[in-house]
C-alpha cells in the first residue's frame, strides 16, 4: 500500500484544512455535508446501547456517505441475519484502535476466519446464492462496519483505492495495520495531530480522519 503524500508531515497544513472543511464548511443550503453526520447520527454506531447490533440508524448513517441500501439488504441485515450479526459484533472489540492492535493478535481480531471477517462475509452476502445477494459490495460493507467499529475498521471505496494504490479490499485491513504501526506508529500519531489542529466540532477516530482527508484530496484531483 502506498501512503499518499497528503498524509505526510510536509502536507500537514493541507490535510488539516481538508479535514476541517469536511466537518465545518457550509454548502449551498447552509448545512454541512451529510457525511459530517455519519459519525454522530443517533448517538453513534458504537454507543453502549447499540454497540453490538446493526440498527436502522446505522444503515441510514451509512447512506449519508452516498451508499443507499436495497430493501432486501435492510430486511436481511436488520431482521433475517440480526442474531448472527449481533453474535459476531459482540466478539469484535469496540474500544480498540487498529494502530494499537498487537502483532500477535491481528489474525484473531481481523484475520481470515475472525468474527470481523465473518461479519464482512455476512454483509457481503457471500453465503447466499448469486440471485439472492443484497447488492452490498466492499464499499457499503466497510461503511457499515466502520460505523460499528470506527476505531478498528477502515472505510474502503474507489477513492481510497486510487489514493493508496491498494491491491483490493481483501487486503485493506492488514495493509492499513502495517502502515499505521510502521516506525513506531508515526502515521497514527500524525493523524492525531491533524485532527487536533483541525479543531473539529466533535472527535472522530483516526481511521475516520484518515478516510476524510483521502476522500477530500481525491475529490480535488477529479
Amino acid at each position: 500500500m502506498h501512503i499518499p503524500e497528503i498524509l505526510t508531515e510536509e502536507q500537514t497544513d493541507n490535510a488539516v484544512t481538508l479535514l476541517s472543511n469536511y466537518y465545518t464548511q457550509l454548502g449551498s443550503k447552509g448545512r454541512v455535508r451529510t457525511g459530517a453526520r455519519f459519525d454522530t447520527w443517533a448517538g453513534g454506531g458504537d454507543a453502549p446501547d447499540v454497540v453490538n447490533t446493526i440498527t436502522a440508524d446505522d444503515m441510514l448513517a451509512a447512506s449519508f456517505l452516498s451508499v443507499p441500501f436495497e430493501p432486501t439488504a435492510v430486511i436481511g441485515i436488520l431482521d433475517e441475519r440480526r442474531v448472527d450479526v449481533a453474535a459476531l459484533l459482540s466478539k469484535i472489540p469496540f474500544d480498540l484502535d487498529l494502530a494499537d492492535l498487537q502483532d500477535g493478535d491481528f489474525e484473531a481480531v481481523l484475520g481470515a476466519g475472525s468474527p470481523a471477517w465473518q461479519l464482512w462475509d455476512i454483509l457481503r452476502g457471500n453465503d447466499l446464492d448469486e440471485k439472492e445477494k443484497w447488492g452490498i459490495g466492499p464499499t457499503r460493507a466497510s461503511k457499515l462496519m466502520a460505523r460499528k467499529r470506527p476505531r478498528l475498521i477502515p472505510i474502503w471505496d474507489s477513492v481510497v483505492q486510487e489514493q493508496t494504490e491498494s491491491k483490493g479490499s481483501l487486503t485493506q485491513w492488514k495493509d492499513w495495520y502495517a502502515a499505521l504501526t510502521k516506525d513506531g506508529g508515526v502515521l497514527a500519531l500524525h493523524l492525531d495531530e491533524i485532527q487536533r489542529r483541525a479543531e473539529l466540532p466533535h472527535p472522530v477516530s483516526r481511521l475516520r480522519a484518515m478516510d476524510v482527508v483521502l476522500w477530500m484530496r481525491g475529490r480535488q484531483a477529479v
